[in-house]
């Protein structure tokens, strides 16, 4: 498996027939860089910074983030409708029910969840390519592809920390593990579909959002600050929660992988913490018959409990920088070869 991009790559390599071009004998012409390429960001940019191309303009940002945010809202209430006819018809849901409001979560109301997610990324990467017009390699990274190496290595420093964390929940005398057919139907949806919810929201808040808003200002410390911002506002918002301490803990979370993927330069970080976090919850919810209780985001069911996470993020970021740098990862957008 190919190594992930470093900052100490050499300089490209001027051939003889670049230094010593024909009908010039004995005179050393000195190789040129080419124009920008507009498809790319330019030289030297961080990750918050790196949708500023030749061809940036403040509306293609606007744009992007409104992509986003239709996207979100238009594919989930299309899945939830779907899911909802789905449940009526196999007596998943309960009519009455559904006409003052009330919801089950159910396996089927999950997939269509996580499913209606990952297909308004895929407006993202519209936004991405077409809209910030920014080259497909740089999706992921400030170095185009993916770093697959680096995600396994972020996933087996982060997942210790949330199973763990998900793990505490079942000292609670108030759970009770529950090995039904549901269970494991739960299980079956959040293994197969919930690490590509998780990375379809990272790829859409930090990777288009944060961006995007980055993009409106020259400063890459105030190109950061702004993205943050608007990306863990807009994070939290999507959530639809109404207590504040639910409100804060989304917010915070959103921050914290925002400022993860300027110092590792890339999303692989925050698609490891956030799969292993709704990961390992969502199965203990699972088994414990408390997937409505997770689900719940209304007034008054948070605490100032939901800090702990926060924390338990801010030391595991802390960790994977300091891997990061150890391993001298790339954290800026590359020079253009010299011609």
């Amino acid at each position: 498996m190919a190594e992930e991009p470093r900052d100490d790559t050499p300089a490209p390599v001027v051939s003889p027939a670049q230094a010593w071009p024909t009908g010039a004998p004995g005179g050393y012409v000195a190789a040129i860089a080419p124009m920008p390429d507009p498809r790319s960001p330019l030289p030297g940019l961080p990750f918050g910074s790196s949708y500023r191309t030749p061809r940036t303009r403040w509306w293609k940002g606007l744009l992007s983030i409104l992509i986003v945010i239709v996207g979100i809202l238009l594919f989930t209430t299309i899945g939830g409708l779907v899911a909802t006819i789905v449940d009526l018809v196999i007596g998943a849901q309960d009519a009455d029910a559904l006409m003052s409001g009330l919801i089950v979560m159910t396996p089927v109301v999950l997939l269509a969840t996580n499913l209606s997610i990952v297909a308004a990324a895929a407006l993202s990467i519209i936004a991405h390519r077409f809209v910030s017009g920014v080259r497909m390699g740089f999706f992921h990274s400030l170095r185009p592809g993916f770093r697959w190496r680096w995600l396994w290595i972020s996933t087996a420093i982060a997942a210790p920390f949330y199973l763990a964390f998900a793990a505490l929940n079942l000292l609670d005398p108030a759970y009770r593990i529950e090995m039904s057919s549901t269970a494991l139907a739960f299980l079956a949806v959040i293994v197969l579909t919930t690490p590509l919810q998780a990375a379809a929201e990272e790829y859409m808040f930090r990777g288009v959002v944060q961006r995007a808003a980055g993009s409106w200002l020259r400063s890459p410390r105030w190109a950061l600050i702004v993205g943050t911002i608007v990306s863990a506002s807009i994070f939290s918002a999507v959530h639809f929660a109404a207590d504040p301490w639910l409100i804060a803990y989304y917010f915070l979370f959103g921050v914290g992988l925002s400022i993860l993927a300027q110092l590792t330069g890339g999303l692989e970080s925050g698609i490891a913490i956030h799969t292993a976090n709704n990961l390992f919850l969502l199965a203990v919810s699972a088994f414990t018959g408390s997937m409505d209780a997770g689900f719940d985001r209304s007034a008054g069911v948070g605490s100032p409990v939901l800090l702990l996470p926060i924390v338990m993020l801010a030391i595991v970021i802390a960790i994977l920088a300091a891997v990061a740098r150890r391993r001298r990862l790339a954290r800026v957008t590359p020079e253009p070869p010299l011609v």
